[in-house]
């Protein structure tokens, strides 16, 4: 078995950690795995080699599609995958109309930004099968199978140390942003906890578009040192940064997963987030966390209270986070649930027959005569100009 993963961009994300961890699981098993990507960029450059997973970049600031599907088929078929799985963009999905019968496609629907009512009819000719990782969409789209995600169980960053009786130490992590993240509650927590008399440091780590209103919003307790804001770090650090706190804070109001979550239970956070149809649902229960009405910020605080009041009760919750983590989201316990099926759905396909060459067509929203051969031509002499 030799698994191909396709994407759009490796962007520093959930995705692009889904595909490490995925990706690396695999080859600790001893299935060949390799990323093939339709774009230049790739902060996790690092990650990928010392995991000893391949990656191939196509550049689309210098390279019209039609010519990257070109260079992107011409490697695949060099590592001759019995296995593609294509994650989260156009591009990707689109690839799978070139793959010769006898490899194995599969879909990866990570959350409902991919807009899958769309994306799985659409492909569903090309497509085998379909893996979602948020529960809820698997009676959406059959045949479809939900797969639970895992992460690299910290070994080198012990967990949180226990906290009897100093301020609660709370953490959010991610992209600044209120459409799917919804920080602008934020505030509101955080009067509500005051309210409380709930002794707390909260860290805000990320960058977004929101990150102004945020620092004018907490003007006050970023004086007093109450509220602090920090850029991200790279996530070999991050463990590090993540362990010294109490409580993760989610207020997203759409997620694939998030691997956040998953990150710091690992370490020990009990997790206080809103009850969104997600990794959410799956991960947390009356043990190990609270899952709180969404946008009610005072159902956070009311949790936190809770937490504040009774150190034992976050200690039990702490200990509990991590054990549901290390017993059941590991990215190795991940790898071998998506190689037991990928053996499941091979057992009828055929051997593989690549062709040498391919005939692109362009993506359904170019206009024709931007894909004819001379509309082809005419870009790729503005990419050569624009970026000579």
């Amino acid at each position: 078995m030799r698994v191909a993963f396709l994407t759009g961009g490796l962007p520093l994300g959930g995705s692009t950690m889904f595909i490490l961890n995925l990706a690396s699981a695999l080859r600790a098993l001893g299935l060949p795995a390799e990323v093939f990507s339709f774009s230049a960029t790739n902060p996790l450059a690092n990650e990928f080699s010392e995991a000893g997973v391949p990656v191939h970049l196509e550049d689309e600031k210098r390279l019209i599609y039609e010519d990257r599907v070109q260079l992107l088929y011409q490697a695949l078929r060099i590592f001759d995958p019995t296995v593609v799985m294509s994650v989260l963009s156009v591009e990707s999905y689109e690839m799978l109309r070139y793959l010769p019968s006898g490899v194995l496609r599969v879909g990866v629907i990570l959350d409902l930004a991919i807009r899958p009512r769309v994306f799985v009819p659409r492909y569903s000719r090309v497509m085998d099968h379909v893996v979602v990782i948020a529960h809820h969409l698997v009676k959406e789209h059959p045949p479809v199978t939900h797969l639970q995600l895992g992460i690299p169980i910290p070994t080198r960053v012990a967990p949180r140390d226990p906290n009897r009786n100093a301020p609660l130490r709370l953490i959010y992590y991610g992209r600044l942003e209120n459409e799917s993240k919804g920080v602008r509650i934020f505030p509101k927590i955080a009067a509500a906890l005051r309210k409380r008399n709930v002794r707390y440091t909260w860290t805000i780590q990320g960058t977004g578009p929101e990150e102004s209103y945020l620092r004018r919003a907490f003007a006050g307790e970023i004086h007093k040192g109450t509220i602090r804001f920090s850029a991200p770090v790279s996530h070999v650090v991050l463990p590090s940064v993540v362990r010294t706190h109490d409580i993760y804070i989610l207020t997203s109001t759409n997620e694939g997963g998030p691997l956040t979550l998953l990150e710091s239970m690992a370490l020990g956070l009990v997790p206080v987030c809103g009850d969104i149809p997600a990794l959410v649902q799956d991960v947390i229960d009356s043990d190990n966390g609270f899952r709180v009405p969404c946008a009610d910020a005072d159902a956070y605080a009311e949790r936190i209270s809770r937490l504040d009041a009774d150190r034992g009760l976050l200690e039990r919750m702490s200990t509990a986070a991590r054990k549901t983590i290390t017993a059941n989201y590991s990215k190795e316990s991940m790898a071998r649930r998506y190689a037991q099926l990928f053996v499941s759905l091979a057992e009828s396909k055929s051997s593989r027959a690549w062709s040498e060459e391919i005939r692109p067509i362009g993506l359904s929203r170019m206009a024709s005569v931007l894909s004819s051969p001379l509309g082809r031509s005419l870009r790729r002499v503005v990419k050569r100009l624009r970026f000579a």
